[in-house]
């Protein structure tokens, strides 16, 4: 390679991005924006010779590397564990709820499956240094709260690891036959479990022998290889190179020198983490960013209003005020570093065009750029909000407060083992929301391809293979959907309904009462889940009739009324088989009473 074109690329791209920065960084903006302006302003204004473009393409690697890298090491599983039970929640509701969220929109505005996935997938997450530069410049939130806000993303990022690791095996999958595509699944599910199981065991351990007995400057160089030697492993596991950082970072985050080399790796990272922006602008033409504007715009309203809502809706049920909620949620409302990543990984396996890729960017870049307006005008949106809102609704939502207030308030009187018990249930029926969703999401991506295919290998009309299917679909949500009624009921009886129910106990009257309330109960969860899984497979969209809708009814209630005469019959079974045993045991007490009085 030439020095003269290499020493004039990195000095070129290295002090426009510079520049771009201190222009932006005059207007409280973060200097992300400025490296990606001077990318697209180096695609659009200038000629890159070859050389150059090697010289982007491999400097980008090496900071994406890094970034990465940094990422993992700011995850601290023991703060975490310790700190972040409303951060997690928060992630775990409105992540899943931005991926359904994009994917709806997608099929709305005519994406495929795997297309849908990836725009869900971009939009799910918030970019932490874009977050944590605007609201520390604004100094409107005190530092427990920005801290809270920092957990948050920092479980968006993990949240979004596994999303993307989940996602590149159907990325791949579109230039893939079917038997390559069940190899790279099976290595990358080899390939994480060894690496957590291992690395969490070890990790820690080496290096913390290494930077106890090894001078400071070499064993930065050691974590930096670290970081590129899982990031080899990765790739060759089939699974992004940001991942293999990432697992890397975050297993060293636990070692005793963790935050020391974060600061340390920090102005390296910085100069290759503008190169890798510089090289996601360059992907930008404007002439085909100015035809998508509108586009671009669909795509940063959508973030915004599902980022803003889910988020409400998670500090909401952890217990938060409507206002704290609100201004911590319009505080996320940046896209994240994984929108450019995932987007990228998406253009260069031929899953999206130039105009998809380009219209994400310039939603990111939108957000941005809202973000620090939104924020200080966030109090007063908040303002308006409540005075503007209806009575009936408002009145709907403080009845909505009441109730989480007592729920909370109950499970706080209860008993430590009860609000264990409370907290298990919550968690395995949010476990089996989240199952009755991948289903559904499979059936919609696969039900239109696996068609065809059964009626080519069986024969049959293939709209009657439809039908089958969509019966299979009934079928195959029956226990998980169950599963969730059965849970939901158990926890209000646990929680609402504890007192009366041992009060009931302790006469025969209330034996009898609590009979009945449980077959009550077995028959209305039956038809709690008919309804339910009849909901999904109207909403979810699929090629019946209403005639054949109206088939698919009347066969669901017909399996349910079968189901709950086989579960009443083999209750009774059980009954008559207890009473019988009792019977036996009072015969052979008195028979042993009778001969011991003999």
């Amino acid at each position: 390679m030439d020095e003269a074109p290499l020493l004039v690329s990195i000095a070129l791209f290295t002090l426009l991005a510079g520049v771009c920065a201190i222009v932006f960084n005059k207007a409280k903006l973060p200097p992300l924006i400025g490296y990606l302006a001077a990318g697209i302003i180096i695609s659009n204004s200038l000629v890159i010779s070859v050389t150059g473009m090697e010289v982007v393409e491999m400097l980008s690697d090496f900071g994406l590397v890094l970034l990465m890298f940094c990422i993992g090491l700011e995850v601290n599983l023991t703060k975490i564990k310790k700190q972040g039970r409303l951060a997690i929640l928060v992630a775990i509701v409105q992540l899943p709820l931005m991926v359904i969220g994009g994917m709806a929109a997608g099929a709305a505005m005519g994406m495929d499956g795997v297309q849908s996935m990836t725009l869900g997938a971009i939009i799910s997450g918030s970019s932490t240094a874009v977050v944590m530069a605007v609201l520390r410049s604004q100094n409107k939130l005190n530092k427990s709260h920005i801290e809270m806000l920092v957990l948050i993303t920092i479980m968006e990022d993990i949240g979004q690891v596994i999303i993307l690791s989940m996602l590149t095996p159907v990325l791949a999958g579109s230039s893939m036959e079917v038997s390559d595509l069940v190899v790279l699944v099976t290595t990358i599910a080899i390939f994480m479990i060894a690496s957590l199981s291992v690395g969490m065991k070890y990790a820690p351990k080496i290096m913390n022998w290494i930077t106890d007995h090894v001078p400071w400057e070499t064993s930065i160089v050691i974590a930096v290889g670290m970081a590129f030697g899982m990031a080899l492993l990765a790739t060759e596991a089939g699974l992004s190179m940001a991942i293999g950082s990432f697992l890397m970072g975050m297993l060293m985050a636990s070692a005793r020198k963790g935050e020391d080399i974060n600061k340390a790796i920090d102005p390296m990272k910085s100069l290759f983490m503008a190169m890798f922006f510089i090289s996601v602008g360059m992907e930008v033409r404007l002439d085909t960013l100015v035809q998508n504007a509108a586009m671009v715009v669909c795509v940063y309203v959508l973030f915004a209003v599902l980022k803003t809502s889910t988020v409400s809706l998670g500090y909401w049920i952890g217990g938060q005020d409507g206002r704290n909620g609100f201004l911590s949620a319009v505080g996320l409302t940046a896209m994240g570093e994984f929108a450019f990543i995932i987007a990228k990984k998406a253009l260069d396996f031929g899953v999206v065009d130039d105009a998809f890729y380009t219209s994400i960017i310039g939603a990111a870049l939108l957000s941005m750029i809202m973000l620090p307006l939104l924020t200080r005008a966030s109090d007063g949106i908040w303002t308006w909000l409540e005075s503007s809102c209806p009575a009936p609704i408002k009145s709907r939502i403080e009845a909505a407060d009441r109730y989480r207030d007592g729920l909370y308030a109950d499970i706080g009187l209860a008993g430590k083992k009860t609000r264990k018990v409370v907290r298990r249930g919550m968690a395995y029926a949010y476990v089996d929301v989240l199952v009755i969703l991948i289903i559904e999401i499979v059936f919609y991506a696969a039900a239109p391809v696996v068609s065809p295919v059964l009626s080519g290998m069986f024969g049959g009309d293939v709209h009657l293979w439809d039908f089958a299917l969509v019966m299979l679909n009934f079928v195959i949500l029956i226990p998980p959907m169950t599963y969730l009624v059965d849970n939901l009921k158990r926890l209000d009886s646990l929680i609402a309904n504890n007192s009366r129910r041992m009060a009931a106990k302790r006469t025969a009257e209330g034996k009898s009462a609590a009979n009945l309330y449980e077959e009550f109960l077995e028959i209305n969860t039956f038809a709690a889940v008919t309804i339910l899984i009849l909901a999904l497979i109207i909403i979810v969209p699929n090629p019946l009739t209403l005639t054949e809708h109206l088939a698919v009814i009347a066969v669901a209630v017909l399996i349910s009324v079968l189901l709950i005469l086989r579960r009443r019959k083999s209750r009774e079974q059980r009954r008559e088989g207890l009473g019988g045993a009792r019977g036996v045991l009072f015969l052979n007490d008195a028979l042993t009473g009778h001969a011991m009085k003999n």
